[in-house]
């Protein structure tokens, strides 16, 4: 979809509740939208993404799971899960607390979501080439953003 077509559809586009987490309506269509154009070779999107992900944070190797079919079934998931729920953030909030507080308790620390966070965006701009735009990164940005201040707040 062009640029412009992208544009007039989000127009038109009524979020079903409105957005929390700092992650605006136009954000929402953004990631939905992108995320759209990779499910389909999502195999190869979670690949690139852990092969960054170690590249980037080397020190992460050591605490992802040996059975890399099911890693990659578990990310896809909770992006998956992550993108339908942007319009209903506050409904996960739980959920990412109680996985933010796993994570801690396996020694992922603030600085690893920053590795995370980098190894995505570089894996959707790879993953989306020309169709790669500052508009999207802003909104996954956004997105990955309010998510990990959630798992990491404390409380």
């Amino acid at each position: 979809m062009s640029e412009s077509a992208l544009a007039e559809t989000m127009e038109t586009a009524q979020p079903v509740v409105p957005p929390s987490g700092g992650v605006s309506a136009e954000h929402i269509h953004f990631v939905r939208e992108s995320y759209s154009h990779i499910q389909p070779a999502s195999g190869l999107v979670a690949e690139l993404f852990f092969r960054r992900l170690v590249d980037v944070a080397p020190d992460l190797e050591p605490m992802l799971d040996r059975d890399m079919v099911e890693q990659r079934r578990q990310l896809l998931g909770a992006l998956s899960l992550a993108v339908e729920s942007l319009d209903r953030f506050d409904r996960i909030v739980p959920a990412l607390k109680l996985l933010g507080a796993r994570y801690r308790g396996m020694g992922i620390t603030e600085l690893h979501y920053g590795a995370v966070g980098e190894a995505l965006l570089w894996t959707l701009h790879q993953s989306l080439g020309a169709h790669w735009s500052s508009d999207l990164e802003d909104a996954w940005t956004a997105a990955f953003t309010a998510i990990a201040e959630t798992m990491t707040a404390r409380g």
